[in-house]
């Protein structure tokens, strides 16, 4: 029983050292990394956003995270993908990586304490920080100049980068890996053709005087107006031409008086003038309103009504211009009065008439 008892004794008895060695065996490598610092948090949100995925280009970018670790921040390090081939360039100049919080996307707050980085080593920047608030999305942006070169077409798509914030130990608090897409050409160039317009529209084709003619007083018809809008670089112009004629100028003409007329005092083509009563006279008057448009409306000399109180003859050889514009227009609009006087023989008739052809053009 004794030896039975020693020999036990012998069998079951380890050094201490030992069995702790053993048993930390048996329990696996993942283990040992207790005796280490723990892994990292994966931030809540984080990307890179950069300015420009073309390749081989210098760009800018953005940097967001959403921390998920309650810790005092101290500095964020931004590590960009390494891929085969053309790879990213990484200016080594920290001066170089400046940062603004400017044009952030709504949701997106200004990181706290983020300025110019203090250190690039390798692939990898580091920014100061100040302490964050754990659920709030922050952001700021490096600029372009001269920090970022993108890597060749492709070569990123599968390649990854890392955002971690670390404090001033330093410890590290959350980290989130990130991919990027680099392509051959990331801009859209878009084209468009804006074609020659010109529009003309005349508001009625009737138009009475407003009493009847008379010795006393010059009187005008209602009026008519013509809206113009065109995208022509040199304006537009407009042209008027008589039906009826009496010694080569426009006139009123009636069916029942014998085709009687009363016709412009002066030939076409004189200044536009007062009308004297008592004495026969015919014509057309023009104002012009200008609108929006780089252009400006005048009326032509012949037939410048001057605020209602002159006009001019017609023309019924030929068309004459009345009125124009310099540049574009956006609805341009262009007044038109006949006025008239008669003399005491001037026969009674109730069909006096005339027409008028009014044609125009922008000049492209």
């Amino acid at each position: 029983m004794t030896a039975f008892k020693k020999n036990s004794k012998k069998n079951t008895v380890r050094p201490l050292p030992l069995l702790i060695a053993i048993a930390l065996l048996l329990m696996g490598s993942s283990s040992l990394t207790l005796l280490g610092r723990a892994n990292a948090a994966a931030f809540t949100q984080a990307f890179v956003r950069l300015d420009r995925l073309k390749a081989a280009t210098a760009t800018g970018g953005r940097v967001c995270a959403k921390p998920v670790t309650a810790a005092v921040e101290a500095n964020v390090v931004v590590t960009f993908p390494t891929t085969g081939g053309t790879d990213y360039v990484v200016n080594a100049t920290a001066a170089n990586w400046t940062v603004t919080t400017t044009n952030l996307d709504s949701g997106q707050t200004a990181w706290p304490g983020i300025a110019t980085a203090t250190n690039v080593t390798a692939k990898a920047v580091t920014f100061p920080s100040t302490d964050l608030t754990v659920g709030t999305l922050y952001c700021f942006n490096f600029a372009a100049t001269s920090t970022l070169t993108t890597s060749s077409a492709g070569a990123a798509e599968t390649t990854q980068g890392t955002i971690l914030t670390r404090t001033v130990t330093p410890t590290n608090i959350d980290q989130t890996t990130y991919s990027e897409s680099i392509i051959s050409d990331d801009q859209v160039v878009v084209t468009a053709v804006v074609p020659p317009s010109f529009s003309f529209v005349l508001s009625g084709n009737t138009d009475a005087f407003t009493t009847n003619l008379s010795t006393t007083a010059s009187v005008l018809t209602t009026g008519r107006t013509i809206t113009i809008i065109t995208n022509a670089a040199s304006g537009w112009i407009v042209w008027a031409k008589d039906l009826n004629s009496k010694a080569g100028s426009g006139a009123l003409q009636s069916a029942t008086a014998s085709s009687y007329q009363i016709a412009g005092s002066v030939a076409p083509g004189a200044a536009s003038r007062a009308f004297t009563n008592g004495t026969e006279d015919y014509g057309l008057g023009v104002t012009t309103a200008d609108a929006a448009g780089g252009g400006v409306a005048t009326s032509n000399a012949n037939y410048d009504s001057v605020t209602d109180t002159k006009a001019g003859t017609l023309d019924p050889a030929a068309f004459r211009p009345i009125a124009s514009a310099t540049g574009t227009a956006n609805s341009d609009v262009l007044t038109l009065k006949e006025r008239a006087t008669i003399a005491g023989q001037t026969p009674a008739a109730s069909d006096y008439t005339d027409t008028i052809t009014f044609v125009g053009a922008g000049v492209f």
